[in-house]
C-alpha cells in the first residue's frame, strides 16, 4: 500500500518539478547569500544574527574591488592563464585524440591508459617534484609556469573526453573527403572538427573553468600580484584581524562573469560549428 502510494506520487508532474526547485535552492542558496552580501555596507556583514537581506544597499564594496585594490591585475592574470591553458589543451588534446581513435596502432590503448594513470598520482603529491622542475627551469612566478601544471592536470581528461566524441564519428565521413581530394589533415580540420564542435566547446569550458578555479599551484608557484591569479589574489581581504566579507562577496560575484561568458560564447560556438558541419559547399 505506501510502495503504491509513493509511486503514484513520484509518477505526478508536479513531483519532478518540485525536487528540481529543491536541488536548485539548496545548489543557488550560497550563491544568492553571496550576491547579497556584496551589497551590504560593511558593518551590517559582522551583525549577528546575520542579514540576508541588505538593509542599506551599497556598491561600495565593487567599488574596492574595482578602484582601490589589485583585483583587476589580479582578474587579467586568470584570463591569460585560463585561455592559454584551453589553447594549449584543445590544440593538443585535438590532434592526439584523432589520432588515438582513427588511427589506432599497436599499443595505442597502453598510451591512453597511460594519459589516464598521470590523473591517479593526487596533484598535492606532485608540488615538490613540480617546484623543483620549475624551478631549475627558472619559470617560478610565471604565466607559463602556470599553464604548464594546468595543462598536466587537465590534458588527459581532454584526450579522454575528445575520443569518446572521435570515435563516435563516422569513418565514411572523413573517407569522403579524403576521396573529395582533402588531405588527413585537412579532413579532419573541415569536416571532424566543425561536426564535433559540442563535444570540443564541452571541453573547453571545462579546462578554462577549472583553470580559473584552481588555487593550490597558482599560490605554491608564484608570490607576485603581476602574476598571481584571482582565486590567489582574493586574499589581499583577509587580514590578520578582520575578514572584510563585503569586498570578498563583491569579488566572487566579479569573477564569476568571466566564466559565465566563456560559457555563452562557447554555446554559440556549438550552434556555429554544427551548422557549419552539416552544410556541404
Amino acid at each position: 500500500m505506501l510502495k503504491g502510494t509513493i509511486a503514484k506520487i513520484l509518477e505526478k508532474p508536479f513531483t519532478s518539478y518540485l525536487l528540481l526547485i529543491i536541488m536548485l535552492t539548496i545548489m543557488l542558496a550560497p550563491i544568492i547569500f553571496t550576491a547579497f552580501t556584496s551589497f551590504k555596507p560593511r558593518a551590517e556583514t559582522f551583525r549577528w544574527p546575520p542579514t540576508y537581506f541588505p538593509e542599506e544597499p551599497t556598491l561600495q564594496a565593487y567599488h574596492e574591488v574595482l578602484f582601490r585594490s589589485p583585483m583587476v591585475r589580479h582578474l587579467f592574470n586568470s584570463l591569460v592563464v585560463s585561455f592559454g591553458t584551453t589553447a594549449i589543451v584543445l590544440i593538443g588534446g585535438l590532434f592526439s585524440a584523432y589520432g588515438l581513435s582513427q588511427y589506432a596502432f599497436k599499443g595505442s590503448k597502453i598510451v591512453l591508459l597511460i594519459f589516464i594513470a598521470t590523473r591517479i598520482v593526487p596533484p598535492i603529491s606532485l608540488l615538490v617534484p613540480f617546484y623543483i622542475i620549475m624551478s631549475f627551469l627558472h619559470l617560478l612566478n610565471t604565466y607559463f609556469c602556470l599553464m604548464i601544471v594546468n595543462t598536466f592536470l587537465w590534458y588527459p581528461f581532454a584526450i579522454w573526453m575528445l575520443k569518446s566524441f572521435f570515435d563516435q564519428f563516422p569513418r565514411t565521413l572523413i573517407d569522403s573527403a579524403i576521396v573529395d581530394g582533402c588531405t588527413r589533415t585537412g579532413a579532419f580540420l573541415r569536416i571532424v572538427v566543425p561536426v564535433s564542435a559540442v563535444g570540443i566547446a564541452a571541453v573547453a569550458i571545462i579546462t578554462f573553468l577549472w583553470t580559473w578555479n584552481e588555487f593550490l599551484f597558482g599560490m605554491i608557484f608564484t608570490n607576485t600580484r603581476e602574476v598571481q591569479p584571482i582565486t590567489v589574489g582574493a586574499h589581499y581581504f583577509v587580514g590578520d584581524e578582520l575578514v572584510q566579507w563585503d569586498t570578498i562577496a563583491a569579488t566572487a560575484i566579479f569573477t564569476a562573469l568571466p566564466g559565465l561568458l566563456f560559457f555563452s560564447i562557447a554555446q554559440r560556438a556549438i550552434v556555429r560549428g554544427l551548422t557549419a558541419g552539416a552544410v556541404k559547399e
